[in-house]
């Protein structure tokens, strides 16, 4: 065997391990958008896990969120550094954002990774229910502790903490070219492909101090899956569709209440209200904008038994947009509702109030047809000469019938009083009504 074969047969044993490495390597790809909240975090911590269970060369998150809650963002910050498999989180599509809470994430990354006019930072921390003005001690307070988190992450990754801290106490931002400046990422990539390419092959250090090299040439893209709970709960979990959802839930009620017996309205109502307290336990709430809410349906039930000439659906109305602005706080930009979104569910519930409220009216308004008031007016036969007791018949009955002036037996009336069981009477020209004309004799 030449010395030129054995060569050939030296360089394919080398290559071998690392083309099979390469060619069972797994990207996974999380996409991570919406607001940073309890479900979206163990959405999160189930992907870092199934990254590490099917033993994937890196978890790619791509993240397009403008923050959220504290809580979940610190959760999310542990399961990274905790994570067995690098994690590359990436700021896309172009016009995306990583700001507040995920600035946190960004930087926690094992590679920090940007698209071209995206942005990140102002991770400021703001309380919900609080005035967040200068001087606030609880403020002070949640601002000193993540001013320490984004350090100690900052510094794990070898990345300046100091200039990372003013995120937090400065609120600054930066674009993609600026981060990538300041040290604060690692690349700025046109795309996914790009990333994948500028990755292949690069040493990271992890969390604990240990080198990692990644091959990724070849490597099989596996796009994570929400299970049907975590889509569910992150679409019921945006603070519009909560808005949504009260709002239903309370129309639903109204329905009920005034037309008692429908039950699918009451059963809606029911089932929103409860998703919407359930939701109130992740989301913070406003329960003073709830009582608002609540305060608006009273008028507009009020509305159907006072006359008020619509001044308690005008201030039914005041209320409830009052009420659903106040809704979720306005000091959280993730959780904060525009005007704008709003309009629609104020437009649909006034105008399910005012459909409502037109047929109740128009029912209130309706000759009465039973009992004492339902016998005036109405038109029969007199079947015994009348002068000035006889009988009349009407309405498939006979009744004793009293009159002013002599009638004579087939001629039509109108009843005009009751009395006990004696109808006072008088001459219509009009024929009688169905059900007034007397059975003929024998039948």
């Amino acid at each position: 065997m030449t010395r030129r074969t054995l060569c050939l047969i030296a360089i394919l044993v080398l290559l071998l391990p690392a083309s099979a490495i390469a060619a069972d390597a797994v990207v996974r790809v999380l996409h991570f958008e919406g607001i940073i909240h309890p479900a979206s975090a163990h959405a999160f911590s189930r992907a870092i896990e199934e990254a590490a269970a099917t033993d994937a060369a890196l978890l790619l998150v791509e993240v397009n969120t403008p923050g959220g809650l504290v809580t979940s963002t610190k959760d999310i910050v542990g399961e990274i550094l905790d994570s067995k498999v690098p994690v590359c989180v990436y700021v896309t599509p172009r016009a995306a954002q990583a700001a507040s809470g995920a600035f946190f994430v960004l930087l926690a990354a094992d590679v920090a990774a940007m698209a071209p006019v995206t942005t990140t930072g102002a991770a400021h921390p703001v309380l919900s229910g609080g005035d967040n003005q200068e001087g606030d001690i609880l403020l002070k307070k949640v601002s000193e502790d993540l001013s320490a988190l984004v350090r100690s992450a900052a510094k794990v990754r070898g990345r300046p903490a100091e200039l990372a801290e003013q995120a937090v106490r400065e609120a600054k931002a930066w674009n993609a070219e600026e981060a990538l400046d300041a040290g604060l990422i690692d690349v700025v990539a046109q795309d996914r492909e790009g990333l994948l390419a500028w990755l292949d092959g690069r040493e990271i250090i992890r969390p604990n101090g240990s080198k990692q090299r990644l091959v990724l040439t070849g490597a099989r893209i596996v796009e994570h899956r929400y299970d049907w709970k975590e889509e569910l709960e992150n679409v019921l979990l945006h603070p519009w569709v909560m808005a949504t959802l009260l709002s239903i839930g309370m129309l639903a009620i109204y329905i009920e209440l005034n037309h008692p017996g429908l039950i699918l309205p009451g059963v809606v109502g029911a089932v929103c209200l409860l998703t919407f307290l359930w939701g109130s336990q992740m989301l913070p709430v406003n329960f003073f904008a709830v009582a608002l809410i609540a305060l608006a349906m009273v008028m507009f039930i009020l509305e159907l038994k006072v006359v008020s000439h619509g001044m308690l659906t005008l201030g039914g109305g005041v209320t409830l947009a009052v009420g659903l602005f106040m809704l979720f706080p306005r000091s959280i930009p993730a959780l904060a509702i525009s005007l704008y979104a709003l309009t629609p569910i104020l437009v649909f519930v006034l105008a399910v109030v005012a459909f409502v409220s037109f047929f109740v009216v128009k029912a209130q308004r309706l000759p009465v047809t039973t009992g004492r008031e339902g016998m005036l007016s109405l038109h029969g036969k007199v079947t015994r000469t009348i002068d000035p007791r006889g009988t009349v018949y009407l309405h498939g009955e006979y009744w004793n019938a009293r009159a002013d002036v002599r009638l004579e037996a087939g001629e039509t009336i109108r009843v005009v009083a009751v009395d006990g069981l004696v109808l006072k009477v008088e001459r219509s020209g009009r024929v009688a009504e169905g059900g007034s004309t007397p059975p003929a004799e024998g039948s």
